[in-house]
């Protein structure tokens, strides 16, 4: 089943483009789930549906980690200028499809959509951050007399495992690629069930930049998620969810000791005393959401 549709497109309306079913990027290429499962995102403002997505199993998950495995085998050799440009290409791109992208979460998350405007800002913005840290990926040299020295020489881990939360998905999807990418590791990202479409869109975007393989995109649920965590090519896993969620991650990464990175919520304390504006308390509540 084809998902492919123009990449240069811009709309202010995203869904009169958007098609039907949204199938898992791999491989540099849009695959249909073995087990056929689809299962609609909808709007949360009235519920309707907006699109069937794939949800991958775990001989998708296969196959996308030998694809990215595959791919990472040639990616640690790149120069990292060349990685870094690949980024610098990426980063434009989603600053020119900001308005595209924002509408995307904004009716797949219920967010307003200036906040989402901002969060496409901010992923452009996190990629070329890292894009510019490439060289900064240093060792050490220590002296230890007699002519000799120790040193040290950081090298890619593999293929990293990202799952992305729901509230901001573009934000946390571009944000996480970014360091993996950079220091010459490659990625499967797996984007929230409730709101998967702006990762979609953005592998569609941007996933032709960089060679097959590289960048990867597994929506799907709990069988997804656990395949991730305990395949043994995949060799870190970060997670921004649930502390439940986290727990499970930790266990099930444990038996192959593979580094788990955790955000589990954050608590947003606001004290309003009794002689507080309460118009400019409102709006500090809202902007801090």
């Amino acid at each position: 089943m084809s998902t492919a549709t123009q990449t240069d497109r811009k709309t202010s309306n995203p869904l009169d483009a958007l098609p039907e079913h949204r199938d898992l990027f791999y491989g540099g290429a849009w695959h249909a789930p073995k087990a056929a499962t689809y299962v609609d995102t909808i709007n949360p403002a009235d519920a309707a549906p907006i699109a069937g997505i794939a949800s991958a199993g775990a001989e998708d998950v296969e196959l996308a980690t030998q694809a990215a495995h595959t791919a990472f085998l040639q990616w640690r050799r790149l120069k990292p200028l060349e990685r870094a440009g690949m980024l610098r290409q990426a980063g434009s791109v989603l600053r020119a499809h900001a308005e595209e992208l924002a509408m995307l979460d904004a009716l797949n998350t219920g967010n307003p959509v200036a906040e989402m405007v901002r969060d496409a800002t901010i992923a452009a913005a996190g990629i070329d951050y890292f894009a510019g840290l490439v060289t900064e990926v240093k060792g050490e040299t220590i002296p230890m007399g007699d002519g000799h020295l120790n040193y040290t020489l950081r090298e890619p881990l593999g293929v990293v495992a990202r799952i992305v939360a729901y509230n901001h998905p573009l934000m946390f999807t571009a944000m996480k690629i970014g360091a993996p990418l950079a220091t010459g590791n490659t990625i499967i990202v797996k984007p929230p069930e409730q709101a998967p479409l702006s990762a979609l869109r953005m592998a569609e975007l941007i996933g032709g930049i960089f060679p097959p393989g590289v960048l990867n995109v597994l929506p799907g649920a709990k069988e997804c998620g656990q395949a991730l965590t305990v395949h043994p090519k995949i060799k870190k896993v970060t997670l921004i969810g649930s502390v439940p969620t986290g727990k499970a991650i930790m266990k099930s990464a444990s038996d192959s000791l593979k580094p788990v990175l955790l955000e589990l919520g954050g608590k947003n304390a606001l004290i309003a005393f009794p002689d507080a504006d309460i118009q400019a308390l409102i709006a500090g509540a809202v902007q801090g959401m």
